[in-house]
């Protein structure tokens, strides 16, 4: 049996990029050490498991709660680690089938002759200077055939409380779209499915209450038909040990507690014979009439305006991104003309790039009462709508868009 040693995981931000470096490099050698954890009491499950998850599982998340399963007695378990992702990066959808990580990619596979798993881990820091490579996010319809497993763990959500913003500040339905066709190609992909989970983000220090409650409420919605929701809130509470500066990531020892608990309700659940949800198989039909995902094509400007800038937020720094590559800063410009398409309001949010590949990008060229000709694209209707973005809080409920020229760059490291 193997575990990855979590007593040193770094999560990103609130320090320097050498701290973030040196202490995810400490996981390639904990990686490879056998370890047993204690069994989590009850009968083996003899179970199948599938695990998934963004930059939280990176953080210790996932190998904790891999360990568990492995060592409560399930038959095989998968883990798969990719940062930055959100629900569609893990699915086939057009705009997503060449989804990739570039901060951070790291899988835990059992193997068919048994014994320790085969681990593949590139994550910062393993050698003095490393930085993770592109990864393919894997694909839930190749993952769930390939894996048949009898439980799914899904831990994704930290990348989508951005879509909450502008027009969709008040509309948590617009998580449907992020939601509802990955649950309908895991309703495809694996009718024998017994159970899924999906295990929502801790409290986060920097999003309002009511995005998170947004959130857990649209998983919800779908939790009759589909799947069992796990409010993270409601297992562990704030203050974090480690909390980094982004109120977000942490790591050691309240990681470790929540990947605990997590465990202990999925194994509560399944000692009364997964009671609380139904079987994916059942609703394959409802499923059906989901919306379609936001990515159905290549997308196009849809406003071309002349625009004032009135107000720029400071971008995140390299350190408050870290491990993530890619950033936006939002920028508020008063609407002058409007050149061609339709918009009625006073005031815009255009979201520029503020670093891609890693590099923070000149600003120079942009200051107040600049005057441009912009060709916009609505954020929603692009991949970057989960993207980081610095925004600043008094213009929140403004339309958001992003201009071709920095979708277009954005696009070159998809």
């Amino acid at each position: 049996m193997n575990a990855v040693n979590n007593s040193s995981i770094i999560g990103s931000g609130g320090m320097s990029r050498r701290a973030f470096l040196r202490g995810v490099g400490i996981l390639a050698f904990g990686a490879i050490v056998p370890r047993t954890w204690a069994a989590g009491g009850g009968a083996k499950s003899g179970q199948n498991v599938l695990i998934i998850g963004d930059s939280m599982a990176l953080c210790g998340f996932g190998q904790r709660l891999d360990s568990r399963f492995r060592s409560s007695g399930a038959r095989e378990v998968f883990t798969y680690m990719a940062c930055g992702t959100q629900p569609l990066s893990w699915t086939t959808l057009k705009g997503y089938a060449g989804a990739k990580s570039r901060c951070g990619y790291w899988t835990i596979e059992s193997r068919k002759s048994g014994g320790v798993p085969e681990t593949f881990q590139d994550t910062y820091g393993m050698t003095r200077g490393h930085k993770p490579s592109s990864h393919d996010v894997p694909k839930i319809e190749t993952l769930l055939p390939a894996t048949h497993p009898d439980i799914l763990v899904v831990q994704l959500g930290n990348n989508l409380f951005d879509v909450l913003k502008g027009k969709n500040a008040r509309q948590k339905e617009v998580l449907q779209q992020y939601i509802g066709p990955f649950l309908a190609k895991v309703a495809q992909s694996a009718p024998w499915l017994k159970q899924p989970y999906w295990v929502t983000p801790p409290v986060c220090g920097s999003l309002s209450k009511d995005a998170q409650d947004a959130l857990v409420a649209q998983l919800r919605a779908n939790e009759s038909k589909t799947l069992k929701v796990i409010d993270s809130r409601e297992l562990i509470t704030q203050p974090y040990k480690n909390l980094q500066a982004d109120k977000q990531h942490f790591f050691g020892e309240s990681m470790t507690e929540w990947a605990d608990k997590v465990f202990a309700a999925i194994q509560n659940d399944m000692s009364r014979g997964f009671s609380g949800g139904a079987s994916v198989a059942e609703p394959a039909a409802a499923l059906a009439v989901v919306p379609p995902p936001p990515i159905a094509k290549e997308p196009e400007p849809t406003l071309f305006a002349e625009c004032c800038l009135e107000s720029m937020a400071i971008p995140y720094t390299n350190t408050e991104i870290a491990p993530y590559n890619e950033s936006l800063v939002a920028f508020v410009y008063r609407v002058r003309n409007v050149l061609k398409g339709d918009f009625k309001g006073e005031h815009i949010v255009v979201l520029h790039a503020a670093h891609v590949g890693g590099k923070r990008q000149p600003m120079h060229r942009y200051f107040l009462s600049q005057t441009r000709t912009l060709r916009l694209i609505p954020i929603e209707e692009t991949p970057w709508a989960t993207l980081k973005a610095k925004d600043d809080r008094r213009f929140l409920d403004l339309e958001r868009f992003i201009c071709e020229e920095d979708h277009l760059k954005l696009r070159k490291q998809s």
